[in-house]
C-alpha cells in the first residue's frame, strides 16, 4: 500500500510541475499578444487543460500503450523502484526548469528518465531502441521543426495575399439585420398601393476599428475570439497529450505490486488534478519568458502560432506519437519572431540549450534516484 501511495504522489507531483510549466505553450500568445492579462489567459488554459487530461483516458489511449511498456523490450522483468526513479527523474528536472522560469518538454525529461534508469536497472538490451526512434525521437525532433515552418509559410503567405495593407486587412466578421429597398405591392384597399418593407441578413468582412464604429449593433466574431479559441485548443491538446504519458508511468510501475494496483480513470483524475493546481500556483514564471522575452507579437501571428500547436499536438496524442508541445508551441512563436526580424537571441539561446540539456539531465536525475534507492535497500 505503501508503494502505490508513493507511485500516486510522484505521479501527481510530475503532474504539478509538469502544469507549472506547460500550461505557458497555450496561452502565452494571448498575453504576449496584448490580447489578456496573465490571470485570465492561466484560468483559461487551465480550464481546457483539465478537460484535455480527463478526455485523455478515452481519447488518447495510444500514448498510454507507448509509454507504458512499449519502449522496454519485451522480455524486461520491470522493478517497481526503476518505475519510482523515473518518475522522480523527470519530475525533479522540470521542477528545477520552472523555477528557473525555462520552457522545457515534459515528454522529453520522461523520456530522458525512463531511458537512463532503463539502461541502468535493466541493461542496455532493455530499452526497444527501434521503437524509441520511430514512434518518440524522431516526433519530438521534427515537430518543431514542422511549427516553424507552418507558421512562417501561413504568415508570409498573409503578407503576400495583403501587401502593404496586411495591418489593415480584415479580421472581424459582421452580422447584422438591415431593411431591404421597400418593395411597391398593390394592395385592394380604399389606402391605394402601400410600401412594404422586408428585413435581410446581412454579413460584411472588415478590419475590427471599422466595424466597431460603422456597425456598433451588429454581432461580431473577431480573429482575436478566434485567437482565445485557438489558445484553448492548444490547451487541450497539451492536457490530453501529457496526461496519459503520466498516467502510463504509474500505471506501468503499479502493475507490479499485483493487488495494489492503481485503478486507471482515477489516476487520470489525480494526475490531471496535479496539472491544474500546478497551472494556477506556478504558471505565470514560465508564461512571462515566453509571452515577453521571446519577440513581440500582433493578435495574427499569436492565433496562427496556437492553430498549429493545436493541430500538431491533437493529432500525435490521438495517434500516440508523443510531441512536445514546448517544442511546438515555441517553433510556432520562434517562427512568427523570425519574420519580424525580432527575435531575442539571449533568451533563445537559453531555450535551446535547455531544451538539449533536458535529456541527459533527466537520465541522470533519474539514474541516482534509481542508484540510492537501491543502496537504501
Amino acid at each position: 500500500m505503501l508503494t502505490a501511495v508513493t507511485l500516486a504522489a510522484l505521479g501527481f507531483g510530475l503532474a504539478y510541475v509538469n502544469g507549472a510549466n506547460d500550461v505557458s505553450k497555450g496561452i502565452a500568445t494571448l498575453v504576449g499578444s496584448g490580447l489578456s492579462d496573465y490571470r485570465r489567459a492561466i484560468l483559461w488554459g487551465t480550464l481546457w487543460t483539465a478537460i484535455g487530461g480527463l478526455l485523455g483516458a478515452v481519447l488518447a489511449t495510444a500514448m498510454v500503450k507507448t509509454f507504458g511498456n512499449g519502449l522496454l523490450a519485451p522480455d524486461t522483468t520491470q522493478t517497481v523502484g526503476a518505475g519510482v526513479a523515473t518518475l522522480f527523474g523527470a519530475s525533479a528536472w522540470v521542477l528545477i526548469a520552472t523555477r528557473t522560469g525555462l520552457p522545457v518538454s515534459t515528454t522529453h525529461a520522461i523520456v530522458g528518465s525512463l531511458v537512463g534508469v532503463a539502461a541502468i536497472a535493466y541493461g542496455v538490451d532493455g530499452v526497444r531502441w527501434s521503437a524509441l526512434g520511430g514512434k518518440v525521437v524522431l516526433p519530438l525532433l521534427l515537430t518543431p521543426i514542422l511549427s516553424l515552418a507552418l507558421v512562417t509559410l501561413l504568415l508570409k503567405s498573409t503578407r503576400r495575399f495583403a501587401g502593404p495593407a496586411v495591418a489593415h486587412m480584415p479580421d472581424c466578421l459582421c452580422a447584422e439585420v438591415a431593411p431591404m429597398e421597400p418593395v411597391l405591392a398593390g394592395i385592394s384597399s380604399s389606402a391605394g398601393t402601400q410600401a412594404v418593407g422586408a428585413m435581410r441578413l446581412q454579413l460584411v468582412v472588415a478590419p475590427q476599428a471599422s466595424c466597431a464604429v460603422e456597425r456598433p449593433q451588429a454581432a461580431r466574431l473577431t480573429l482575436d475570439h478566434l485567437h482565445w479559441f485557438t489558445a484553448g485548443a492548444a490547451s487541450f491538446a497539451r492536457g490530453m497529450n501529457d496526461a496519459p504519458k503520466i498516467v502510463a508511468l504509474v500505471l506501468a510501475a503499479s502493475a507490479l505490486q499485483g493487488s495494489s494496483t492503481l485503478g486507471h480513470p482515477p489516476l487520470f483524475v489525480l494526475v490531471t488534478t496535479g496539472m491544474v493546481l500546478g497551472s494556477l500556483v506556478g504558471g505565470r514564471r514560465v508564461t512571462r519568458v515566453l509571452a515577453e522575452k521571446v519577440t513581440p507579437m500582433d493578435h495574427r501571428e499569436g492565433f496562427l502560432a496556437n492553430l498549429v500547436t493545436a493541430g500538431l499536438v491533437t493529432a500525435g496524442a490521438t495517434l500516440g506519437l508523443p510531441m512536445s508541445t514546448t517544442h511546438v508551441s515555441s517553433g510556432g512563436i520562434i517562427g512568427a519572431g523570425a519574420q519580424r526580424s525580432s527575435l531575442n537571441t539571449k533568451t533563445l539561446k537559453e531555450i535551446v540549450l535547455a531544451w538539449v540539456v533536458t535529456l541527459p539531465a533527466a537520465a541522470a536525475l533519474g539514474i541516482g534516484a534509481f542508484l540510492l534507492g537501491r543502496w537504501l535497500t
